[in-house]
């Protein structure tokens, strides 16, 4: 008899994550349902579980950076088959709206996100996941590397929007999970240095692993760098914005790729009298994970060093904590399964 249980990590409420059995989803028509082998903790799901995100809440089941493969398909839908290993992004585009036919998927306004209204996430056995959102992963992507695709995406989209970055000077304002993956995500496209900007020092040894030039402690003002021709901000400390435009050269550009908690107070005379291009980067696309499914197929980039911590899905609870705490911390996973047994 097929399994009509399966395991999950719930947030019963703020900070607190309950190990439970729970029904295991059964995919409808235009869903696949995807046994999870590794997912990721993001700084979103951070947020959920302090009570910070702007719409996800307790109770729920958190987790979008995964990677499995397919246990079933539903009916109606195409280019799939059970077996098939995959990653995801985190939402479902509509694939109607003017974004959606231009490509631009990360912008569409009807997108239905994991972990919301009722669309439980990967820090499960199973997830359903619509095909629009699910990328096959080949055999040179073991399931630790495929639950990296999505949040390497996300820092390729954001680097993408900048023009300076080959050949430039690129500074990267925060080193979590998306401030490293766009770490990564500039070395690859050719940055002649890139800095990297944190309150602390306890991250230095993974950014310099990670490809950085140097790494500096945003706490000390006479250490941050000036002159910079692209600032990626993927931090949403109070006062980011204005140390990023502090640390751009005139003429040059800032990305920001983090979320805040709060509204910002912003002066923006500095930005208009320097020319400064200021852009925002929402999620990613289909293309960015073609390319960094291609990164990693052909070895062209090592993110293996962004995981230093590692649990197992009982833990979850556990593995969030630590996160919480901050430090030396970088992408925290959790094996979930062997991502092929069970049915």
């Amino acid at each position: 008899m097929p399994t009509t249980t399966m395991a999950a990590a719930v947030l019963s409420r703020d900070r607190v994550i309950e190990h439970r059995s729970v029904d295991r989803p059964e995919p409808g028509p235009g869903e696949l349902l995807v046994r999870v082998s590794r997912t990721g903790i993001c700084g979103s799901d951070l947020a959920t579980y302090a009570g910070h995100h702007p719409y996800k809440t307790a109770p729920v089941v958190l987790g979008h950076e995964l990677s499995g493969h397919v246990v079933r398909v539903g009916a109606d839908v195409e280019g799939f088959a059970e077996g098939d290993r995959v990653c995801s992004a985190a939402f479902s585009h509509c694939g109607e709206c003017v974004d959606c036919a231009a490509g631009a998927t990360n912008r569409c306004t009807s997108r239905l996100n994991l972990s919301h209204l009722g669309w439980e996430g990967s820090f499960a056995e199973y997830v359903l996941l619509r095909p629009n959102m699910a990328f096959r992963l080949p055999a040179e992507v073991d399931d630790e590397l495929g639950a990296l695709v999505e949040p390497l995406s996300i820092g390729l989209h954001a680097v993408r929007l900048a023009t300076g970055v080959a050949g430039g000077d690129v500074a990267v304002l925060g080193t979590g999970g998306i401030g490293l993956s766009c770490l990564v995500a500039a070395v690859r496209l050719g940055a002649r240095a890139v800095t990297c900007v944190d309150i602390g020092t306890q991250k230095r040894a993974l950014a310099l692993e990670l490809g950085a030039e140097s790494f500096v402690d945003g706490a000390d003002p006479g250490a941050v760098p000036t002159g910079a021709d692209v600032v990626l901000v993927a931090s949403g400390h109070p006062g980011a914005l204005a140390q990023a435009a502090a640390m751009t050269r005139p003429g040059g550009e800032v990305v920001v790729v983090s979320y805040f908690d709060r509204p910002q107070d912003v002066d923006l005379n500095p930005l208009v009298s320097q020319e400064v291009v200021v852009r925002f980067s929402a999620l990613s696309t289909a293309a960015d994970f073609t390319e960094v499914i291609g990164w990693l197929e052909r070895g062209e980039v090592d993110p293996r060093p962004m995981v230093t911590h590692r649990f197992p899905l009982a833990a979850a609870d556990e593995a969030m904590r630590v996160l919480a705490k901050g430090g030396p911390v970088g992408k925290v996973v959790l094996a979930v399964s062997d991502g092929r047994g069970g049915r």
